[in-house]
């Protein structure tokens, strides 16, 4: 059983943690055992959808929150999750372009199984966008 984290930017709770419910935050089902088997089974685009649903703030792939509009009360927003995890791979891209590096390494090992393909391309894309890929690093 992993007791460290699969990767520091995206999947951020050791498989352990979730598995022991001991993680510092709320966790539901789900969302909690499809995060560790995707890790388990290398699909790390299934791993990265399920972390933002494990907290229970995301419901069929919309994340829903509320925000200030900075002229009244607070509006309720919707976002989907894979326009979330893209808008946080361009903030780690540019903020912390060796860790994304070294993360988009570790998701050039996803397996082809991966039914969120999409979120991987997407990390790669982005990758490019900001010099982050590495040289000889492609999807399978």
């Amino acid at each position: 059983m992993e007791s460290s984290l699969p990767e520091q930017l995206f999947l951020d709770l050791p498989v352990t943690e979730v598995i022991n419910k001991t993680a510092r935050i709320r966790m539901i089902e789900p969302w909690a055992s499809r995060y560790c088997t995707a890790i388990s089974d290398k699909r790390y685009g299934d791993a990265i959808y399920a972390r933002y649903h494990i907290d229970g703030r995301a419901k069929d792939g919309i994340y829903t929150d509320l925000r200030d509009n900075g002229d009244g009360p607070y509006a309720l927003h919707e976002t989907s999750v894979y326009e979330m995890i893209m808008e946080d791979a361009r903030g780690y891209a540019q903020d912390s372009p060796e860790i994304y590096r070294d993360a988009l390494l570790f998701y050039g090992k996803s397996s082809p199984n991966d039914n969120r393909r999409d979120i991987i391309e997407g990390l790669f894309k982005l990758g490019s966008e900001d010099s982050c890929v590495p040289h000889g690093v492609y999807l399978v």
